[in-house]
């Protein structure tokens, strides 16, 4: 039942949920989930689940704050009430990404939640989460650079590494301002991107660098734009893309 209610809450945020109501609702749904995991003393299984889910919708000051400290004290502790399931590599990378990412914290306070959290983690999975948090601070000139990289025709760089540059630009819950600038942008460079760039690239910077999630009025017409172009003529998987 929760699972289905989880499975909700994301479908409700991606595709229904105006921008300017998601960070109330993102504090709230953590909340419930951090509630709850609360209310299951002696279920470590079920706490896990709740954390899990909680992690999805962490990004409030409040909620990054004790996500953090959960790193550096090595246990998970809701409203000074210590839980009894212990804390995975995967909520450790979730945290650190987000912290990195927020406009609340310093460089310094980045840089030392950084260094607890992979003090003894020198795994790869841990060196790409590095690269992620050195590329998604809120930084304007790092924003431009990084557009730069993904959008160069010409690039060398391997899908995985292109794929973390994404990733790490795209802030959409922590960086909605400086992202805003390349909205305009993705529309300009996109039928370029499908041409000159292969397939699984394009997918990757169709998927995840469209604005498409603002529903503005603008959008609709950018893509309505494209649907008749040359490049959705030429492209199926491009042409598909546009019309959903």
């Amino acid at each position: 039942m929760i699972n289905a209610v989880f499975g909700a809450l994301v479908f409700a945020k991606s595709n229904f949920l105006p921008m300017e109501a998601v960070s109330k609702f993102n504090y709230e749904v953590s909340s419930f989930f951090f509630k709850k995991a609360k209310a299951e003393q002696g279920n470590e299984k079920m706490q896990m689940f709740c954390i899990d889910k909680a992690m999805v919708f962490v990004t409030a000051m409040e909620h990054l704050k004790m996500a953090a400290n959960w790193i550096l004290t090595g246990k998970i502790s809701i409203d000074g009430e210590e839980l009894g399931c212990e804390m995975t590599n995967e909520h450790k990378y979730a945290i650190v990404k987000s912290y990195c990412a927020s406009t609340h914290f310093t460089l310094d306070d980045k840089k030392d939640l950084r260094l607890k959290c992979f003090e003894s983690d020198e795994s790869d999975a841990a060196k790409t989460v590095q690269k992620h948090c050195d590329q998604c601070l809120p930084d304007a000139q790092l924003k431009e650079q990084l557009w730069e990289d993904i959008t160069n025709e010409d690039s060398k760089e391997s899908l995985i590494d292109l794929k973390v540059k994404i990733s790490a630009f795209w802030q959409r819950n922590h960086q909605l301002e400086l992202i805003q600038p390349y909205m305009s942008k993705f529309y300009e460079v996109l039928p370029r991107i499908v041409d000159k760039r292969d397939r699984q690239f394009s997918e990757v910077f169709m998927a995840h660098c469209s604005p498409a999630f603002m529903g503005r009025k603008e959008d609709e017409e950018a893509y309505k734009a494209m649907i008749d172009g040359p490049s959705a003529a030429a492209h199926d998987f491009f042409s598909l893309f546009i019309k959903k």
